[in-house]
């Protein structure tokens, strides 16, 4: 049996980190360590196998643990050029380009043959969110990634790099006032333990997540204003996106 087990890291970052297990074999691999020492307990006190480390990306919060976790289990980093990981007979985890947060960001499909079940994004696709570009990525190409993303099933469930889906969701509030999905979306969270991870589907962020929408007749309005009737559609959706990036760094 497959099973994904959820750190969350009591930093200011808010970080997720994520270890993949096999229960059947014992054998583990772990998404973007950032404190290795609840990892470490965990694989031993389930004498667990840890066969790889995998990395969305570069920066420093998603690496951190990686040397510690190498040392002591004597495992390596997984690069790119793997492609892919099989974790049994009907599960891989197989690399993704993202670019957008950074140029050479990767997220992890974990798949069961070709069905997607599970997406660990990184710091592309937050909940009713995406990531920024300021460490040198390209709204241009976020915007690209998350279009592809949007197109994967409703049923795929998302793995963020970080909790930050309070003060997201009050951003998705005050682009979009009339959307009821979102004032749904603030309910539950305040009763939820978001530190446990949400584990919200595309399905549910295509509902409340801005970068997924678009589409909104009312974001639209709000945002673009008199330029929502210059553009074609899909000028008008790229243009709104890099407004709704900008207005989020500020925000």
């Amino acid at each position: 049996m497959i099973q994904v087990k959820i750190f969350y890291a009591h930093n200011d970052l808010r970080n997720f980190s994520y270890l993949i297990l096999d229960k059947n074999t014992g054998h583990s691999w772990v998404i973007d360590p950032y404190d290795e020492k609840p990892i470490i307990d965990y694989i031993k006190k389930e004498s667990l196998t840890l066969s790889g480390i995998l990395n969305t990306h570069h920066h420093w919060d998603h690496i951190r643990g990686n040397s510690a976790l190498q040392t002591l289990f004597n495992c390596s980093v997984l690069t790119r050029e793997e492609n892919q990981v099989k974790v049994d007979s009907h599960h891989l985890i197989r690399f993704v380009d993202t670019p957008g947060h950074t140029k050479d960001h990767v997220a992890f499909y974990w798949q069961r043959g070709q069905d997607v079940l599970a997406l660990f994004s990184g710091d592309t696709l937050f909940n009713s969110g995406v990531g920024n570009c300021k460490g040198g990525g390209s709204v241009e190409a976020l915007y690209e990634t998350t279009n592809r993303l949007k197109k994967l099933s409703d049923n795929v469930v998302l793995y963020p790099g970080h909790d930050y889906v309070l003060k997201n969701l009050l951003f998705a509030k005050s682009c979009e006032p009339e959307n009821a999905e979102i004032d749904e979306a603030l309910k539950m969270i305040r009763d939820a333990d978001t530190e446990a991870g949400l584990a919200w589907t595309l399905g549910q962020e295509k509902k409340v997540n801005p970068f997924f929408r678009l589409n909104s007749a009312e974001m639209q309005e709000k945002i673009m204003q008199d330029e929502k009737e210059l553009e074609s559609e899909h000028a008008l959706e790229r243009n709104l996106f890099k407004k709704l990036r900008a207005l989020r760094d500020n925000w």
